[in-house]
């Protein structure tokens, strides 16, 4: 029996993707950067960059992966543009952190009642995280977040290449490498 080697693990680098449909007259950006491994840490950061975020901007996150969109008619692109920027411009206060602590958090676990794929999620996370999986396990592990981890999170985010995607009228959407000098 053969064993095959391990594939490296996949690293973030940044970057852009522009898709221009000029006829609909509508832009949708979205800026994102590397984000921490750990669940309820970056959905702590969500929220406060939820929290934090001009009208109109919203944030995501996927594994590792965070970032804020938003959209607009095309001559308010840049605009938007500006907004992405401004939402992740300066660190939570900890003000804003407990309160998104208790929002992500409320998240999680109203998310067990959400079925079968949203606790499957969660058990997955809290196993590989901890090798366990308890409702209250999932609180612990959101009061555990502290302001100075998200700090340090949020520090890290803006520190890797950001990721810049546009989609429709974006011809006045300012380019990756425009985006990318205001975080260095």
């Amino acid at each position: 029996m053969q064993i095959r080697p391990q594939a490296p693990a996949s690293a973030y680098m940044g970057g852009e993707a522009r898709l221009s449909a000029p006829s609909t007259g509508y832009a949708h950006l979205a800026l994102a950067f590397e984000g921490p491994a750990s669940s309820p840490l970056i959905n702590v950061l969500k929220h406060c960059l939820t929290l934090a975020a001009p009208e109109g901007v919203s944030a995501f996150v996927a594994p590792t992966l965070i970032g804020v969109y938003g959209g607009s008619a095309a001559a308010g692109a840049s605009a938007v543009a500006d907004s992405l920027c401004a939402a992740v411009s300066a660190a939570p206060s900890a003000d804003v952190v407990e309160r998104a602590k208790g929002l992500a958090k409320a998240e999680a676990l109203f998310a067990l009642d959400g079925g079968s794929q949203s606790l499957a999620s969660s058990m997955t996370s809290s196993v590989l995280e901890s090798c366990t999986y308890s409702a209250a396990g999932v609180a612990a592990s959101y009061d555990a977040v502290t302001a100075e981890d998200v700090g340090a999170a949020f520090s890290a985010m803006v520190g890797s290449n950001p990721s810049l995607a546009a989609l429709g009228d974006i011809s006045s959407v300012p380019y990756h490498a425009t985006i990318a000098a205001r975080f260095s």
